[in-house]
């Protein structure tokens, strides 16, 4: 037993105001605090003049003292909640600047929301675009993930920091302004957390909920070592590779939460030795010992950016989709992983803990009315009570199958934001599963129902790219099936370790996804916007439903992908290099040769099969903000010879990048309803910037 570390009083606010769901019709603000809160959401135009009421009770789902309020106790000093406003007015306006303060009834003053300011402003602000204009997104967040530009040198800020600068820069030029963020995913990493972090987090975990909350197997997770943790982890089936910890309970995961949402809990780190880390070149700085040096430093950078972050959580419409470090890694992979989670105790305690604080800090804001009192107050009883084995177990069952994490944006045009996690559809114990069952996309096709308008081009938000960058999903998928052949029973190249999880990986589950879109939705073009794979690119793609000869469906889609925005691979730039030219690459598919005799399975059906969908994806280069000399191409292809320029030279590119693993937030440009050009802000001055010209 490791003694716990004894931390300072808690601030009444541990994280916010976050300004959540934002419409013509409502304006919702969310924050965490440590006692209960009592606040009234008030917007004010650009004159000053109150232009908000406080929400009805039912547009929240409780009933308060506080109209337009809902709070939750989560713990002994864990309090989330929600402030609501609606106009005056039928509508809030759009397409100008609007402020808003937040009155807090037991101080009966003001909240002080100085730090949250933008530069030269006088209270957190945000506007309502008519249609949409420019918005950001990014995924990958990690608290000491490792950070690079694009010439081997080390980016200090959280990327995140990058967009409070860009909002300070364009906060009265509403055309240039971004309206909305998108976190698509791995907001946190909870199976990869160092040590220094996982003994605050203990603590905090402590503090938070006022006593530790054991697993079912009798686990006092607030209480153990790390070698303790890693061997519960490993019992329960749950398959991080990472060498660090992995939270494990709801006050954990709350605490992670905190520290990564603007830290205002106060964690402090000193890392020391960065200035001869800093001065490591090439390949040198992956070496094992020195890529501890570069994590502690990333995570000293990484809180002391937090003020930042807090700004522009503060300043702009925020939406987030887990992916599955939310959780824990490779969740819900296959079949086996889940079915190996599901009938552990402990690893279904540890899920269930996962998403219960995903809703409490992520999913709750997106879209409020869709989480009911009655699915709240079974979360609430369970932390209340863990001792009572019948809410434990209602607890597990509805947080397992809750369907409602997806969500849908009125915006023109309409975002659909996917949950492609939970809904899976299994095929055998280790085949890569469909993404999204044909229940999930029964929901979505309502969803467009509702606001269906042939004139719009749907986005929609998914946590992996549908159009990956093909050459590494191919190798991906080789070594898979290479797995599948030669590692049997030994794990090698199984779906965990190599991360097969595309949409293309389930090509049957893939063409019905896209089949939806086209045949069922009626949709001709549509736009992808995804994170994950710790690497960026823009891909153009034509779909072709050929089911009919004499009357081929083709969809156009776009895929943008930015990724990471702190989570540098360590083999990031050796992709780039080696991956640059393979940008084009057709997929087709055929209808299915199950039903048919061995013998024309065997002799007949490959020669004489139909494709009945053909997919052509291409890659569209961004070009560098600081233009660099051109890489002769034999170089790129000798790898002894790439080691040796990498260890003098660290940039080894071309000049056109197809895919680039910087650090980076993108901003994504509409015109009239369609996609023009994305920026993947980097560096911190956001001096490498990567612009993608997008034509029609």
């Amino acid at each position: 037993m490791e003694e716990s570390l004894t931390l300072p009083a808690l601030p009444r606010i541990l994280a916010g105001p976050i300004l959540r769901r934002v419409t013509t019709g409502s304006v919702t603000v969310w924050l965490a605090s440590s006692t209960e809160l009592k606040l009234t959401l008030r917007i004010l135009d650009a004159s000053g003049a109150l232009i908000s009421q406080p929400a009805q009770p039912d547009s929240i789902h409780r009933s308060h003292i506080i109209p337009g309020q809902s709070n939750w106790q989560l713990g002994k000093q864990l309090w989330v909640t929600l402030v609501e406003a609606c106009p005056l007015a039928t509508t809030f306006p759009t397409d100008a600047l609007l402020n808003y303060e937040l009155f807090d009834h037991n101080a009966n003053t003001l909240l002080d929301l100085d730090d949250v300011c933008l530069a030269g402003e006088r209270l957190p602000g945000f506007f309502i675009p008519s249609q949409l204009g420019v918005i950001a997104y990014g995924s990958c967040r990690k608290t000491h993930g490792l950070s690079f530009n694009d010439d081997g040198q080390v980016q200090h800020k959280d990327s995140l920091a990058l967009l409070t600068d860009q909002l300070e820069d364009t906060r009265r030029d509403l055309d240039k302004r971004p309206a909305m963020l998108f976190l698509v995913g791995d907001q946190i990493y909870a199976d990869d957390v160092r040590p220094e972090l996982m003994v605050y987090l203990q603590a905090l975990a402590l503090q938070l909920m006022g006593k530790d909350i054991a697993l079912p197997d009798n686990a006092n997770v607030c209480q153990i070592t790390d070698a303790e943790r890693s061997l519960i982890k490993t019992g329960c089936g749950l398959t991080s590779s990472s060498k660090y910890a992995h939270v494990l309970s709801f006050g954990e995961y709350a605490a992670l939460y905190l520290v990564t949402f603007g830290n205002r809990v106060g964690f402090q780190f000193n890392a020391s030795g960065m200035e001869k880390a800093e001065e490591l070149n090439g390949l040198e700085r992956f070496s094992p010992d020195k890529v501890q040096d570069l994590e502690r430093h990333s995570l000293q950078a990484f809180v002391e950016s937090q003020p930042q972050v807090r700004k522009a959580f503060a300043n702009i419409a925020t939406y987030m989709n887990f992916d599955d470090h939310d959780i824990t890694d490779d969740w819900n992979l296959c079949r086996s992983w889940y079915d190996t989670l599901s009938s552990s105790r402990n690893g279904t305690r540890v899920i269930s803990n996962g998403l219960a604080a995903y809703w409490a800090f992520q999913a709750w804001g997106n879209s409020p009315a869709q989480y009911h009192d009655s699915f709240i107050q079974i979360i609430k009883d369970h932390l209340d009570d863990p001792d009572d084995p019948p809410k434990a177990a209602e607890y597990d069952f509805h947080l397992w199958k809750f369907r409602r994490w997806s969500f849908v944006l009125p915006t023109t045009p309409p975002i659909f934001v996917m949950d492609s996690r939970t809904q899976r559809n299994f095929g055998s114990n280790n085949e890569p599963p469909q993404l999204m069952d044909r229940y999930a996309l029964d929901e979505m096709r309502g969803e467009w129902l509702n606001i269906i308008d042939t004139n719009q081009q749907p986005i929609f938000i998914t946590g992996t790219p549908v159009f990956g960058f093909s050459s590494i999903e191919w190798l991906q998928d080789f070594l898979y099936r290479i797995g599948v052949l030669a590692g049997g029973f030994t794990g090698l190249f199984s779906a965990s370790s190599m991360d097969v999880e595309s949409w293309v990986a389930n090509r049957r589950g893939m063409a019905f996804f896209l089949d939806t879109l086209r045949v069922r939705m009626r949709l001709e073009k549509v736009t992808f916007l995804s994170g994950d794979v710790h690497y960026s690119f823009v891909n153009r793609a034509t779909y072709t439903n050929r089911s009919n000869p004499l009357d081929p469906q083709v969809l156009q889609c776009l895929q943008l992908t930015s990724s990471a925005m702190r989570n540098t691979p360590q083999v990031g730039r050796m992709l780039e290099t080696f991956l640059a030219n393979w940008a084009t690459k057709v997929r087709r598919g055929h209808c299915s040769p199950e039903t048919l005799p061995w013998w024309e399975r065997v002799f007949f059906w490959r020669l004489f099969r139909y494709d009945t969908w053909k997919m052509k994806v291409s890659g569209i280069p961004g070009i560098a903000s600081d233009r660099r000399k051109l890489t002769p191409w034999w170089k790129i292809f000798l790898f002894w010879r790439m080691i040796d320029i990498e260890n003098k030279r660290p940039v080894l590119r071309t000049e056109l990048n197809w895919i680039t693993s910087r650090p980076n937030v993108a901003l994504v440009y509409l015109k009239n309803g369609e996609v023009v050009r994305q920026v993947l802000l980097s560096g911190d001055q956001r001096e490498n910037n990567l612009v993608y010209e997008i034509k029609p």
